[in-house]
């Protein structure tokens, strides 16, 4: 079964969100690797152009208590107090001005469930509450999604990480809403990783594509949009902490679900080990054979339901059958994707350029894809076909040697910048057009999801360089790029992946033909065949048809 891409509530702090409201200690969960030693130096950069900006380390030790990290990287345990909503200690880190040096300390504890905060401006005020419920642990209020929450008008941003003997862990996701960019880079086993941050000028268009949106069809989506004191966007909201219920948005798209699904037969690919499942409508309810609903039958969902994945029908309960046909079914709902061509096969019929097709769809997660190039937009948005899925903006170390977080670009190392003599992550996403060296091919107009630019017109012979690419000290298992064809019947080539050479050592190769249209973008994965470590020029060389084959958008490598 899939995992949640949301904030998961961590063992302890219940009770927290009924006194502001607001979201409980959290963070991102990992599988276990190697062991990591308690001590990892982490640096914390300002690249935000503020001169005024703190940042915080929250999240609980090994016991669950949570806590801060001080400027010292000592894990301070709050204290258990008699009273709600009492405020802490003020555990924020100073940085300096932007641009300037990173604040550097050690992490001497292991962190579960842990964010890293920064705020512009102003601090963060946060709060503690008694233990109730919750094994004697008190529990910490951490910054909200409603105007009554003291940090409303504060414009504070985060990103989530585990810190523990397996491995750092670490992911920057708009699950929950977008906000001030994050990058982080680290080092150690596993290589350098790095993840970028949200594009300049994502947020605003994001904002602006929201009440866009609310303009055409008069769903609240405008009110997904938080500003200042001055009016400016801090940050933008999902769907699922809307201050207006959108009540009755999806029953149109719901009701011709159901209805083509009378007659219609829909199959929901588990994957791995689960199977398919295929259902019908009957009596109002979407009944799957040999599906035990576990009580809970897939009846139409509401619009809490859908956007927030966690409830009613669409509540991942029960066996692990019954929890991944209820993930697959909201990501179509979120999507809209259940009555395109293919839609009647999920998630494997459906290609990604046919999602947020209908008027009727999460326009929030149409437009975080549309702007930024990492992070799940809703919690099962890992859903989709075989390496279609969106980019996960995790690093995961199982011995990492430095971790670097940074308001702004900077610790990502720009994974949509051009690479550089200074050395590209190879483990960030490279575009195509930003090449240091080429022959035969073309930069055009993209329609893919951020849209900019790809490099098309390409045959064989051609070729594209990538100078200074960093793999770090272990080679990748996977070359991935983002590519399209519209080539005709029988033309095909090959991408090939060479290292300081057009005619230097092939790390991996990737054999592709028409999939339907030059803009209907797939990513592709291939296994690296020899291996690559430091850094190296990075050449696709391409061979096969004289005729154009392929259009190429982006390209990474994973471990």
């Amino acid at each position: 079964m899939l995992s949640r891409r949301s904030f998961v509530t961590a063992a302890g702090a219940a009770g927290v969100a009924a006194a502001l409201g607001s979201p409980l200690v959290s963070g991102a969960l990992a599988p276990k690797a190697w062991a990591a030693s308690p001590s990892l130096p982490l640096a914390l950069e300002n690249n935000s152009g503020s001169g005024t900006v703190y940042a915080y380390v929250s999240g609980a030790d090994s016991s669950g208590w949570p806590g801060f990290v001080g400027p010292d990287g000592r894990f301070n345990r709050l204290p258990s107090p008699s009273s709600p909503v009492t405020p802490i200690a003020d555990y924020s880190i100073p940085l300096g001005a932007s641009g300037s040096a990173p604040t550097r300390l050690t992490l001497s504890d292991y962190i579960i469930g842990g964010r890293v905060w920064f705020s512009v401006g102003k601090k963060i005020q946060f709060f503690v509450n008694p233990p109730g419920g919750n094994g004697g642990v008190p529990g910490l209020v951490q910054p909200g999604f409603t105007s009554s929450d003291p940090n409303w008008q504060t414009n504070w941003t985060f990103c989530e990480f585990t810190y523990n003997s397996a491995n750092l862990y670490a992911n920057i996701s708009y699950v929950d809403m977008v906000a001030l960019p994050v990058s982080m880079a680290s080092t150690g086993s596993s290589g350098s990783q790095s993840v970028s941050p949200l594009p300049n000028g994502a947020l605003a268009s994001i904002a602006s594509g929201l009440r866009a949106q609310h303009a055409a069809d008069g769903a609240p989506w405008d009110r997904l949009v938080a500003t200042d004191s001055s009016g400016a966007v801090v940050r933008v909201l999902a769907p699922g902490h809307s201050p207006v219920d959108f009540g009755g948005y999806w029953n149109g798209y719901l009701d011709a679900v159901w209805n083509y699904y009378q007659s219609h037969t829909l199959t929901v690919n588990g994957q791995g080990s689960i199977g398919s499942y295929r259902g019908t409508v009957s009596g109002g309810v979407l009944t799957f054979a040999g599906l035990n609903t576990n009580g809970v039958p897939f009846t139409k969902p509401s619009a809490v339901d859908i956007f927030g994945c966690a409830s009613g029908p669409l509540y991942n309960s029960g066996s692990d059958a019954r929890g991944a046909v209820a993930a697959r079914l909201a990501a179509a709902l979120n999507r809209s994707s259940l009555l395109v061509s293919g839609g009647d096969n999920q998630p494997d019929g459906v290609n990604p350029s046919q999602y947020y097709t209908d008027p009727t769809t999460n326009h929030y997660a149409r437009l975080v894809h549309q702007y930024a190039s990492i992070g799940y937009a809703f919690p099962y948005d890992d859903v989709g076909p075989t390496g279609a899925a969106p980019v996960d903006g995790h690093i995961q170390d199982g011995a990492p040697t430095s971790w670097t977080v940074s308001l702004g670009a900077g610790a990502g190392g720009g994974g949509d910048q051009p690479p550089g003599g200074s050395g590209t992550g190879a483990y960030s996403r490279i575009q195509a057009e930003s090449y240091s060296g080429q022959s035969g091919t073309t930069k055009e107009s993209c329609t893919d999801s951020g849209g900019g630019q790809d490099v098309g017109y390409i045959s064989n012979g051609d070729w594209l360089k990538y100078g200074s690419v960093d793999f770090g000290s272990s080679s990748p298992n996977q070359f991935v790029a983002r590519i399209a064809s519209g080539a005709a019947a029988g033309v095909s080539g090959a991408i090939q992946v060479r290292l300081d050479s057009r005619t230097g050592t092939k790390v991996a190769e990737i054999d592709f033909g028409n999939n339907g249209g030059w803009q209907n973008w797939q990513t592709v994965p291939a296994n690296i065949v020899a291996g690559a470590t430091g850094v190296h020029d990075v050449y696709l060389v391409f061979a096969g048809s004289t005729s154009d084959f392929v259009n190429v958008n982006w390209f990474t490598f994973t471990k």
